[in-house]
């Protein structure tokens, strides 16, 4: 009698988050409303990438944000993981790092 081996990779299904689940994080890192002014698809209609400002923290001061999804695409726009990243801008000055996201296994996590 033959046993088969079980598969051990197994293919997991990556998430491909929604546009509106990628605001919701994006309006919860930032406390409030923002405003795109970037929005990239893939070829599949898929979002990858979202590029954003909100008010920061000072007077004059803003906060930018970076969502891109993990891939490669045509645009040349490469990540290694599904993020969403920030920093502070003021007139003289870019940075320090604002809140921060990454999705893993499905779930957002969120830092600051």
């Amino acid at each position: 009698m033959s046993e088969k081996t079980p598969d051990t990779f197994e293919q997991k299904v990556e998430h491909i988050p929604t546009p509106d689940e990628v605001s919701e994080i994006i309006r919860q890192m930032v406390g409030g409303e923002f405003q795109e002014t970037k929005r990239c698809l893939d070829a599949k209609g898929n979002l990858y990438r979202i590029d954003a400002i909100a008010p920061g923290t000072r007077e004059g001061e803003s906060l930018e944000i970076f969502y891109i999804r993990k891939g490669v695409y045509p645009s040349g726009d490469q990540a290694a993981e599904t993020e969403i990243h920030s920093v502070y801008v003021g007139d003289d000055y870019c940075g320090p790092a604002g809140p921060q996201a990454s999705l893993a296994d499905g779930q957002w996590v969120l830092t600051s």
